[in-house]
């Protein structure tokens, strides 16, 4: 990539290298999983969502970027939605599951 800068008092030199950090403005708020949520499928990436039933519902979700220890999710699920962290492989739709919060977390 290329970037042209004006340069009046000559501080940067032709030819030379820079490390630039951009801070631009997300058109929406972007939604981050924990890798950990992500169950991958033969029919793509699923989440385990709880219902107020505490029933599971597997959500295929549209993966953004990845972050390594969490990626961005652009479809699939909401802010609103309760996400199984660490779910086992065998979790199926509509496992009905205990749901149990941590002190002090929501």
């Amino acid at each position: 990539m290329e970037l042209q800068a004006e340069n009046p008092r000559h501080e940067l030199f032709p030819g030379a290298y820079a490390e630039v950090h951009f801070n631009l403005a997300a058109a929406a708020p972007i939604l981050r999983l924990p890798a950990n949520a992500v169950l991958f499928r033969a029919e793509g990436l699923l989440v385990a969502a709880v219902g107020s039933d505490h029933r599971v519902r597997l959500k295929r979700i549209a993966q953004g970027r990845d972050f390594g220890s969490s990626i961005e999710v652009l479809e699939g699920v909401d802010a609103a939605d309760d996400i199984v962290i660490n779910p086992p492989d065998s979790i199926t739709d509509g496992a009905l599951v205990h749901v149990v919060t941590q002190p002090g977390k929501l």
